[in-house]
């Protein structure tokens, strides 16, 4: 689908990306675009990222949780995407507890490496060097989706976007 996008769209959205799945995508765009005689540039990929900001990478990890958790237990979509993003063993698990009801067991099955994976989670500088590092992947416009919850959702929204833009 990638490359057929690469031959005929003007652009592509990924969502939950790795580093390494932004760089597969543009391979396949560019594989594309090129067979229709375009510009692999042509093409704008963008990918939604999770984004939650805290004074240290474990308190973002541990505020982004419960959403993926939520994800890969109610969405058979994310939960394939995200066991295909090296993960099919945390995320059987993860998916299990959900299935049991368990959500905020679930939720603490998440682990790190998966939300440092396909997330935007740290410290305002930690956030802002992994965009980069999206882009260099690849993804040309990281849509930063702060996931805010809480007892200030507004205001950590506020801090994700502030603290993420450039």
């Amino acid at each position: 689908m990638l490359q057929i996008a690469g031959e005929l769209a003007q652009g592509i959205l990924l969502t939950y990306p790795t580093l390494e799945s932004g760089r597969r995508a543009a391979e396949s765009v560019a594989i594309g675009a090129r067979r229709a005689g375009r510009k692999p540039d042509e093409v704008e990929i963008a990918s939604l990222i999770p984004c939650q900001v805290a004074d240290t990478p474990a308190e973002a990890c541990e505020r982004l949780r419960p959403g993926v958790a939520f994800y890969i237990g109610f969405f058979p979509r994310y939960n394939r995407l995200l066991a295909e993003a090296g993960f099919a063993d945390a995320v059987a698990t993860v998916k299990a507890a959900w299935d049991r009801g368990d959500r905020d067991g679930a939720a603490r099955l998440v682990p790190d490496a998966l939300i440092d994976a396909v997330a935007l989670a740290g410290t305002p500088t930690e956030c802002r060097e992994k965009i980069e590092r999206y882009r260099a992947s690849g993804i040309a416009l990281p849509i930063v989706t702060p996931r805010a919850g809480g007892p200030d959702p507004k205001a950590r929204a506020i801090a994700a976007i502030r603290a993420c833009a450039p």
